[in-house]
């Protein structure tokens, strides 16, 4: 099986809250059955911090950088990797967004 990016956002304010509002949409969206290629496919949330500060737009773009070029920073490897939990990066507007790779 393989694998697709997934970038989602979440209004709620606690991480675990919003991963699971996300994760409950996307088995909603895509069902249950696995290989979604979606956060459906996550069982975990792991918090990441952009390497200076950023606006919401800076980080959004920070995300698509890693998610496509992979991660400047080796300890951020871990996000290439579709059996690994989910990224998120907390918004200033308020809740979180969410990214990684998902099997497909």
């Amino acid at each position: 099986m393989g694998a697709r990016t997934f970038v989602v956002e979440s209004a709620e304010a606690d991480v675990q809250d919003a991963f699971r509002a996300a994760v409950t949409e996307a088995q909603w969206l895509y069902g249950h059955a696995g290989y979604t290629g979606t956060i459906a496919e996550k069982d975990a949330v792991r918090v990441v911090r952009p390497p200076r500060p950023m606006t919401d737009e800076e980080k959004r773009a920070w995300v698509e950088a890693i998610l496509h070029d992979g991660a400047d920073d080796p300890g951020l490897d871990w996000i290439d990797d579709k059996w690994a939990p989910a990224a998120a990066i907390r918004l200033d507007a308020g809740g979180w967004l969410f990214f990684g790779w998902a099997a497909s």
